[in-house]
C-alpha cells in the first residue's frame, strides 16, 4: 500500500509598485521548498481581482497540489476576496499555505484564523490610510503648506513612508491625500530610506 499522494508544490507572489521586488517573498518560498521555476510572479494591486498570474496558477491546480504565498495580503486584500480564492483552490483538491502566519487551510479551524487574520490585514491597511488622511488634515489646520515645493518634514516623510509600506495604497492616491507631486513622494521616500540605512 502506498503513502498518500503528493502533487505539485507551487508559488505565487505578488508586490505592487515597480520599486518593490520579490527577494523577501521569493526566499521565504524558497526555504519552504518551492521551486523557483514554479513561482507565479505578479505585478499588480492586490485590489484587482483580475489578476493573469494568479488566475493562471489557480486554473492549473489539480487535486493534491499545494499553492504557497509568502503572506496572506499578497493573495488577495479582503476576507471575503481570500475566502472565494481558499473555496476555489480547495474546490481543485489542492491545499494553500501562507508561510508568514504559519497556517493552511487543512482543517476548518485553520480557514476560520484565515478569516481573523485577513480581517486584521485589511484593518491595519485602513488604519495607515486613516492616520496619513488624518496626518494631512492636521497639518494643513496647523498652517503647512503642501504645495510645491513642500517642506520635507519628518511626519510627511513619515506619510511617504508608511503609505509606501502599504502595497495597497498607490503614490497617485498618497499624493492627493497629502498635496504633493510625484517627485516630492519620491524625494521624501529617498529621505527617509537615508535615514533609516544611516540608523
Amino acid at each position: 500500500m502506498g503513502g498518500a499522494t503528493v502533487g505539485r508544490r507551487c508559488g505565487y507572489s505578488r508586490v505592487s509598485t515597480s520599486d518593490q521586488d520579490w527577494t523577501i517573498q521569493l526566499d521565504a518560498l524558497a526555504k519552504a521548498g518551492v521551486d523557483d521555476r514554479d513561482v507565479y510572479r505578479e505585478k499588480a494591486s492586490g485590489a484587482r481581482r483580475g489578476r493573469t498570474e494568479l488566475r493562471r496558477v489557480l486554473d492549473l491546480l489539480r487535486q493534491d497540489d499545494q499553492i504557497a504565498v509568502f503572506a496572506l495580503d499578497r493573495l488577495a486584500r479582503s476576507p471575503l476576496h481570500l475566502l472565494q480564492i481558499v473555496e476555489k483552490i480547495e474546490a481543485k483538491g489542492a491545499k494553500l499555505v501562507s508561510l508568514r502566519e504559519q497556517i493552511d487551510t487543512g482543517s476548518a479551524m485553520r480557514r476560520f484564523f484565515i478569516t481573523v487574520v485577513g480581517s486584521v490585514a485589511a484593518l491595519e491597511r485602513d488604519l495607515i490610510l486613516a492616520r496619513t488622511k488624518a496626518g494631512a488634515a492636521l497639518a494643513r489646520e496647523r498652517g503647512v503648506r503642501f504645495g510645491r515645493p513642500p517642506k520635507l518634514t519628518p511626519a510627511l516623510i513619515r506619510q511617504v513612508l508608511l503609505a509606501h509600506d502599504d502595497p495597497e495604497t498607490t503614490v497617485p492616491e498618497t499624493c492627493r491625500i497629502l498635496g504633493i507631486s510625484r517627485s516630492s513622494y519620491y524625494a521624501a521616500l529617498r529621505s527617509g530610506r537615508e535615514e533609516v540605512r544611516a540608523a
